[in-house]
């Protein structure tokens, strides 16, 4: 009796340990994408000011 109790918890804290380590995976891949998506928003204004130096320079 006292081993199949033992397993139980062994098993639960598996499980329990598993569920935590996908959570914090799906954070990290959240985390991630914002990042990504910083990044593509930093590039578009470089490409915008870029064209619009383009723009001043030819006297527009």
């Amino acid at each position: 009796m006292v081993f199949i109790m033992v397993m139980v918890i062994v098993v639960t804290a598996i499980g329990s340990d598993t569920i935590i380590k996908m959570k914090k995976a799906s954070i990290e891949e959240r985390r991630l994408k914002i990042e990504e998506e910083k990044l593509a928003i930093q590039r578009l204004e470089l490409e915008m000011k870029r064209e619009q130096d383009k723009l001043e320079h030819r006297g527009f």
